[in-house]
């Protein structure tokens, strides 16, 4: 005999759960409040201030540009920051496969200035360093192989990252015989290493897939990333991904799955199922980009796994009690 009581409480209590799960959701997708939006935009006013204020800078004809999740607006409330990128005029050239670089240099036009990138990406850090230590105060300045960060100050403003980058051309033969290239950023670090990076294709395909998701991707974006923290505090996993792979792993699940008519839990839920069906295909995995569209997500050097990304997804589902 079915014990019917038990049912309807069981069905009862998994009811509840979904509505408490729908109203942290609803506070998770929410973006950064009215006063820590001033906190992030006093940060980046005084970092501007800093590159307008140093001759060394000017010399370079350096431009200050936003990236990161607060220029995407998939920033959440957790993180509080904004990264600058401190643009400089000089090119960085990378070829595709089958290019000669010496041929197609001259076809475009490129020539050396003399003078190392290192040596130019080094002396802007140096410049940015000395400058936010005696504005902001030493002990508020970190100096990493890539940026220079200034820590926030409660209730005034918030973290701020400068990092040094040059223009990027990916150049490809345009199958007429001549070459094109595709326009990046390129870091380059301290200890040698080289970053490539597509802020502004990254930055309108976002956008593009906010629209046809009717504003639910960077809401799903926000969810999955406070998720990410609250895994990671619960020692679920044993670190926090990085939030641009959080991004990219929503990013890349078809629109199709944010246009059903359902409560949030439910959406997330979909969107998490259908990330473990992708990241289970090895096929699809080997061909997966980053949001920008050009640069695989998990072939290349990356500062996370294949194994990162299934065990955050296996996580959250686990915690959703999916």
């Amino acid at each position: 005999m079915f014990d019917t009581r038990s049912i309807i409480e069981a069905a009862i209590a998994k009811e509840r759960t979904r509505s408490s799960w729908n109203d942290r959701l609803w506070h998770w997708e929410r973006p950064p409040s009215d006063s820590e939006e001033t906190k992030i935009q006093r940060a980046a006013d005084a970092a501007r201030l800093v590159v307008d204020g140093n001759a060394t800078l000017r010399a370079e004809s350096v431009q200050i540009r936003p990236q990161g999740s607060y220029y995407n607006n998939t920033n959440v409330r957790l993180e509080a920051d904004m990264d600058l990128r401190v643009q400089l005029p000089g090119i960085i050239t990378v070829y595709a496969e089958g290019v000669d670089p010496q041929r197609a240099a001259g076809a475009m036009g490129y020539s050396s200035t003399g003078r190392s990138a290192f040596q130019i990406a080094g002396s802007v850090r140096d410049a940015l360093a000395s400058d936010c230590r005696r504005r902001f105060g030493a002990g508020n300045v970190t100096v990493g192989k890539k940026a220079v960060t200034v820590d926030g100050l409660s209730g005034s403003r918030a973290d701020v990252d400068l990092v040094p980058a040059f223009r990027l051309h990916h150049v490809s033969d345009d199958g007429y015989g001549g070459y094109d290239y595709c326009e990046g950023v390129a870091i380059l670090s301290a200890d040698g290493t080289r970053t490539f990076n597509f802020p502004e294709q990254h930055h309108e395909n976002g956008k593009a897939k906010r629209s046809r998701t009717q504003h639910r991707f960077k809401k799903v974006v926000r969810m999955l990333k406070r998720l990410n923290y609250e895994l990671c505090e619960q020692g679920a996993i044993p670190k926090r991904v990085p939030s641009f792979l959080v991004e990219c792993l929503v990013y890349v699940v078809e629109d199709t799955h944010f246009l059903f008519d359902e409560d949030r839990y439910t959406r997330l839920v979909r969107v998490l199922r259908r990330l473990q069906v992708q990241l289970g295909d090895a096929t699809w995995t080997e061909t997966a980009t980053e949001v920008n569209g050009i640069k695989f997500l998990f072939r290349q050097a990356q500062a996370w796994s294949l194994g990162d990304a299934k065990d955050f997804v296996d996580a959250a589902l686990v915690r959703l009690g999916a």
